[in-house]
């Protein structure tokens, strides 16, 4: 049998797969960038208080973030770029919303986020919670202030304590040593808000 009839019966074997390849990454990107808008959207609402508005956007961002595992449980090998971030995005709105709502934080496994990008979530969500020390000091609130202060603590306390490679939980490092100098920082305005 000529090899170029064999090379072209097996292309045109995986052909199709290819394809629907193809147009599973389409639909990733199109789903990824939802995700993270709504999870975007819920953080900023929390921050408003808009308890109802941020409940609904965090429900689409879910709904969403399930379609894009549909398609990720098809094509594992398209996990990467925008669609880890819609992970991480979810994760992060997820401890944002619940601290600000005083709701039950879902882990990683009942959300179906993978574990590097629900712990690079929390990291970001300390971030997020510095904004929130910082409101509350605006409007005088020192002692909530000093109660979201210590959960960024606590939090950082726990992401310090995952000494893995690089390679494990990428960013990760990075993420902590800058968390170090934003708490720091958070700890300054906290002592000159006691001297006033």
């Amino acid at each position: 049998m000529d090899i170029t009839i064999q090379i072209k019966e097996y292309v045109e074997k995986i052909t199709p797969r290819l394809q629907e390849r193809f147009d599973s990454r389409e639909k990733l990107l199109l789903l990824s960038r939802e995700v993270i808008r709504y999870a975007g959207e819920t953080i900023s609402l929390s921050h408003k208080m808009k308890e109802e508005e941020a409940s609904k956007k965090y429900q689409q961002a879910i709904q969403k973030l399930k379609e894009l595992q549909e398609v990720v449980n098809n094509f594992p090998e398209l996990l990467y770029g925008d669609v880890g971030t819609a992970f991480q995005e979810v994760a992060e709105a997820s401890v944002v919303y619940s601290i600000y709502f005083g709701q039950k934080i879902p882990t990683g496994e009942e959300l179906g986020i993978p574990d590097v990008y629900y712990v690079l979530g929390i990291a970001d969500a300390i971030g997020e919670l510095r904004r929130r020390v910082l409101e509350l000091l605006r409007k005088r609130e020192v002692d909530k202030a000093e109660e979201t202060y210590a959960v960024m603590e606590e939090l950082y306390e726990i992401l310090w304590e995952l000494e893995y490679p690089k390679a494990l939980v990428p960013n990760l490092r990075q993420k902590i040593d800058s968390l170090r100098r934003l708490l720091e920082e958070t700890n300054h305005d906290l002592f000159l808000a006691h001297l006033e």
